[in-house]
Order: C-alpha cells, then structure tokens, then sequence
C-alpha cells in the first residue's frame, strides 16, 4: 500500500466517510496524516501492514488497529452528519461536510497541502488542493487509516445509542445491521414506521 500520492515534501491528510447509504444514523469521515516513509521508526513499520480498507477487517481488528492509528498518526479528526441534515440538505452536502468536519476535528495544527479523498466526491468550493481516488483505502495508507477510525466511529455511536435503547434498536435489527437497510430493517420499516433518526430521503420506498 503507498503511504504518499505526491513526490517532494507536501503535506497530505486522508479522508474517507461511513455510512453514506445508511437508512438510519449518521454519516461519519475521518481524517488521517500519516508521517511519510522515510521518518518512520520501527513501530510504524511493524504497524503500516495491519492498516487497511476497513471493509476488509473484522470489527475486532478494526477496533485495535483504529487505537494505532491514533497513537502513531501525526493528526487525526472524526466528523459526522445528523440525520435531520441529511433530510435538509441531501447526501452529497452531508458527505462534503463530513469531511470539513473531520479536518476540524484534526487538533495538531498541521495544515495539509493536500487532501487525498476516497472516491469521486471532492471539495471543490473549499479552496484546498484535493485529489479524488476511486478505491482510494485500498491503494493509499492515510485513507486506509481514514476509513479505519470513520467506521469504528460510527460503529460505536451506533452501539451505544443501541445499548441504551434496545427497545427501539430492537425493532429495526440495528445492533446487527449498523442503520444499512437490510431485509430486517425494511420489515421494521413496514411494521413499526419511521423512527426519528431515519433518514427520510432514504426510506420513502419503505414507509407510507
């Protein structure tokens, strides 16, 4: 997996979101800058091979490589976007402003040069230089180890908010399926109607 996209000493940050075609919860991004190869010391060597597309990970490596991430990286941030947003203002600006979020989030203080974003969605209206890269956390470190902290974020809030209503989470399966619109969650739909953290725009197919 590449750790840099561009050559000299530009300092880049990735980005990647989870959730986006959720039926239920938030979108969330995450931000990663990651130092280059040549400054790494042993422990990032022994580290960079377990970072990944988070796809591709169970959820308990996940969560142990999401500690890593945050111990090694030279920043971090997570963002997310409520669903009454998403209704509001469409998918593709809570996506936008998932990653503005997640940059704001970042607490270090170094200023990227260059947002590496997984994908085709960019910011093109923000004034930072950006490159789109379709399966981008499987190719590039620092987006691997975006989408890494973005799923384990939203992952965990949807746990939580589970745990503490179980009754409800209970309804739409969604301890099992994480707000994703599976068979069991468009039953709960169809049976129980809409819940407040629904995203209307999604769900019109499924409630009358």
């Amino acid at each position: 997996m590449k750790v840099t996209y561009s050559l000299g000493e530009a300092i880049e940050v990735g980005i990647d979101e989870a959730g986006r075609g959720c039926f239920w919860g938030p979108i969330f991004a995450g931000a990663v800058i990651w130092p280059p190869e040549e400054e790494w010391t042993e422990e990032y060597r022994e580290s960079a091979p377990q970072i990944n597309d988070s796809k591709k990970m169970s959820e308990k490596k996940r969560l142990k490589v999401a500690s890593v991430i945050k111990s090694l990286a030279i920043d971090w941030g997570v963002g997310s976007v409520d669903p009454s947003e998403i209704d509001e203002r469409g998918i593709t600006w809570a996506n936008q402003e998932s990653f503005r979020r997640a940059l704001a989030a970042c607490s270090s203080g170094v200023a990227p040069d260059l947002l590496l974003i997984d994908g085709v969605l960019g910011l093109p209206e923000d004034g930072m230089r950006y490159e789109c890269i379709p399966n981008g956390d499987s190719e590039y470190l620092p987006i691997a180890a975006a989408s890494i902290l973005a799923k384990v974020g939203r992952d965990t809030m949807v746990t939580e908010w589970c745990n503490a209503h179980p009754e409800i989470a209970e309804k739409y399966d969604l301890l099992s399926n994480k707000g994703y619109g599976t068979a069991k969650h468009r039953d709960g739909l169809k049976t129980h109607g809409a819940h407040g953290m629904h995203r209307g725009l999604f769900i019109r197919n499924w409630v009358k």
